[in-house]
Order: C-alpha cells, then structure tokens, then sequence
C-alpha cells in the first residue's frame, strides 16, 4: 500500500493531470462528432450554464463513460508509460507530439463553431433592426384558431431520391408542402442552429447567444409570441414530449405567454403502460400526439380562440426507436425508419387537426438540420440542406414566395398575421412578416449574406444583453 501511495509523486500527479485534460480534449471532440456531428461551443456554454438537469440520460451516461472516464483510464496508461521510458527522451516527445496531432485532427473533424464566444467587436446593429413587440402596432382584423407544428430535425434533404436509393423518405410532408404554401430557402443560422435557440427564435423574433452566468434564465427581457395573443384574448398552450427541466423550457414559455403548458413529464403520468424509452425523460411522438388529442378536443370547445404550439422528438440525433412506429408497421433498424414513421405519424396528426378544427390555420416549422448520426454521411454532401416548412389554410399570400431567403426569425410576426393580425410597418423582433402585404420588405437574409448576419448577430451588444438577461 505504502508503495502504491508513493507512485503519487508530484511528478507522476502532474503528468497524469496534464495527459487527463489532454485525452479529455481528444475524446470530447470524438465524443462530439459522434453524437451530434459538430462542435457548437455556445451551445455547449449555454447548457452547461442552464445545468444538466433534464438532459437525457442515455447522452449523461455515454459522455461519463466515454469522455471522463476513457481519459482517466489513458491517462492513467500514460502516465505508466512515461515512467518506464522515462531514459528516452525522445520517445516521450513523440508521443505529446502524437497525442496534439490527434486533438487537432478531430478538433478539425469535429466542425469546431465559436459563435458570438470570441467575439469582441461591438455594434448597434440590434438597436437599428430590432422591433420591440410592447411597442409595436398590432391589430387583429380576425381572430383565427393556431397551431404551429415545431418539426425536430425534419430537413427538405430528407426527400432527395438520389440520397436514400430512390425513396423520398417524407413523401407525405412533400405533399403538405406542395398543396400549401412551403418556402424554400428556409435555413438554419447561428443563433437559432439547435432545438431551443430556433424555440427562441420563433417565439421572440431573437437569436439566441451565450451571455454570462450571472443569468441562468434566457430571454429576461424580451417579450413573447405568446404574450402577443393572450393580450388579443387568446387561450395559450404549450405541449411537447422532452422534461420542462430541459433548458429551462418551461420557465422560458411561462415568461413568452404560455398560460398552459404540458410536458414529457406531464404525459408520463397520462400513460397506462411503461416505455422501453422515455426521450429526455418525457414521451415519444406516438404517445404525445395521441395523449394531445383529448387535450386539443377540449381546447376547441372552449368559447376562445387559441394558439397551441407543439414539438416533435423522434428525429433527435441519433433519434428514438419507438413502439408506436413498429405498431405502424415500420421497421425500427435505422434513423431513415425513424423518419419515414415521423412522417406519418405528422401527416396523420395533421389530418386529424384539420378535420377536428377545419377552420385553424396549421403552421409546420422545422427547428435546424440534422447533425448526427450515420445519416450524416449522406446528408453532408449536400451544400444546401433547406428546412420543411408549410403554412397550411392560410389566406395572406397571394405571390412567388417560393424563393425568399428567411429564417426561424420571420416566423415570429408571420405567424401572427397568419393568424389575422396586421402588423404595422411589417417587422417584429428581428423578423419580417412574410404575407404578400409585407412583400416588399426585405428579411435579414435577403438583405445580407449568411455569414456577414451572423457575424453582425454575434457582435457584442448593449440592447442583445438587456434583452437576453433583463438588466
């Protein structure tokens, strides 16, 4: 014992501590790369500064074992090695020289994104584009019923035939697309490039970036989509499959206008059986839209009109293999199974949406692309992967939309028109509505390129940190 105690010499505590956070950079970028197909560090920043709880499981436990543990273990192997050829010099230079070659090659491979982390250069760009929804001029001509459809990682990639052996793997979101008003150069941008910061997006007309820790809640300052209609005498609900805990989601539509909101953990209580997966400790899509259904029934028979917004889960990362899908008859073997039964377990909703409440307008949105998962491989061969998206029994445009560049930041002030609001001079938060009376109004896309919008958006500002933090 006395001679295992002494093997922790300062020397040999220094080199395992130094090889520990070097193989902890290795195989997080591997880690990295595997799981979610690149390395967004904002991302990353603003989990870790919202916490863990409400992360999925699976992922918690893979990232224990393969990350923290696998380089404890190699540094541990290391550090033993250093000690038996401690006479050859040259040898342990070789092997940093190996080691710092590995972590630049999958630091590369792994699509390293800063964001606005690094930036230090300050603008007033938020100051000259940026429409406060308290102060703008909304009137509501109608009050038409909504739902908006979040679609996760449901991308227009997914019905290239040359990709999938000839099969479109959504032909039924095609269809909605192409009978309804679909955009085709709806793209995912820094700052609304992952599930929650495309929820702000939609909901706030805003980006989402990390800010400081001082402020775990996001978004203490803005104003919502859903605070918008309850102000215009609209009942409003939330309902989605993952935990309320996850990124605070919860707390964050509260404080966008949601007055009733249902979580994965709230249909758990609902199920009368047990699911081999519980996706971010909620419900799958199957169980959540049939659980939604009786929920949805009794929201239409209030004397109210409504905004209900949902989400979808099964095509997250590597995506769920779930009973409902193999109930369905579809195989449950690889994620283009999971997306073909997502594609009709959506159609199928939407189906029903429409015959239960044929007057509502139905929005489908898709919140980014999808970035992992063997699919990968055929997605990324692809420079232009566009988003699904449809407006469906929607009566505001009336022109060739087809090829306007827009983003999730648009959908805010559109959703309201397409729900009868008029919005005056057309700008919500940093979005343009879209109806054909707004036509003539550039979106931010259209007005710059991708890259000089994200540059702009992740610039150091004043009133971007007002309305992220509340101070």
């Amino acid at each position: 014992m006395k001679k295992f105690l002494s093997w922790f010499n300062k020397k040999n505590s220094t080199y395992l501590l130094i090889f520990f956070l070097l193989f902890f950079t290795l195989w997080f970028f591997v880690w990295m790369y595997k799981n979610f197909g690149r390395t967004n560090l904002e991302e990353i920043a603003i989990i870790l500064q919202i916490g863990l709880k409400g992360t999925d499981a699976g992922l918690f436990w893979s990232f224990i074992k393969k990350v923290i543990l696998r380089s404890l273990m190699w540094a541990a192997i290391v550090t033993i090695f250093f000690n038996l050829i401690h006479k050859y010099k040259w040898l342990k230079l070789l092997s940093f020289i190996i080691l710092f070659v590995l972590i630049i090659y999958n630091g590369y491979k792994a699509n390293i994104q800063l964001g606005s982390l690094l930036q230090t250069t300050t603008s007033n760009f938020y100051e000259k584009e940026y429409v406060f929804p308290e102060k703008a001029e909304i009137k509501f001509t109608r009050k038409r019923n909504v739902l908006v459809l979040v679609l996760e990682s449901m991308e227009k990639t997914y019905a290239n035939k040359e990709l999938f052996n000839q099969e479109n793997l959504i032909p039924k979101i095609t269809k909605i697309e192409k009978n309804n008003v679909s955009f085709n150069k709806y793209n995912s941008i820094s700052g609304l490039s992952h599930t929650i910061a495309a929820i702000t997006g939609i909901t706030t007309g805003l980006p989402l970036f990390y800010t400081s820790y001082k402020n775990i809640e996001k978004m203490l300052g803005a104003k919502g989509i859903g605070t918008i209609f309850k102000n215009n005498g609209y009942s409003t609900w939330a309902l989605f499959p993952a935990s309320g805990q996850f990124s605070l989601k919860t707390n964050f539509l509260t404080r966008m206008g949601f007055d009733n909101i249902y979580d994965g953990e709230a249909f758990r209580t609902m199920l009368k059986h047990e699911l081999k997966e519980y996706p971010f400790d909620g419900v799958d899509d199957g169980n959540l839209f049939e659980l939604s259904k009786p929920i949805i029934e009794n929201i239409i028979k209030q004397d109210q009109p409504y905004f209900i917004m949902m989400e979808t889960i099964n095509t997250h990362c590597k995506g769920y293999y779930t009973q409902a899908c193999l109930d369905l008859g579809f195989q449950q073997e690889s994620m283009e199974d999971i997306i073909k039964c997502e594609d009709t377990l959506i159609y199928d909703f939407v189906t029903w949406f429409q015959k239960i409440d044929p007057s509502a307008v139905i929005i489908l949105v898709n919140d980014h692309t999808q970035h992992t998962g063997l699919i990968m491989e055929k997605l990324k061969t692809k420079k232009d992967r566009n988003l699904n998206n449809a407006f469906i029994n929607t009566n505001i445009f009336n022109y060739n939309y087809s090829k306007r560049k827009i983003s999730a930041l648009d959908f805010f002030p559109t959703i309201i028109e397409a729900a009868g609001g008029q919005i005056k001079h057309c700008k919500l938060g940093l979005g343009v509505s879209l109806s054909s009376r707004c036509k003539n109004i550039k979106t931010l896309r259209e007005r710059y390129s991708d890259k000089i919008l994200e540059d702009k958006m992740e610039q150091k500002n004043e009133l971007y940190y007002k309305l992220a933090t509340g101070i």
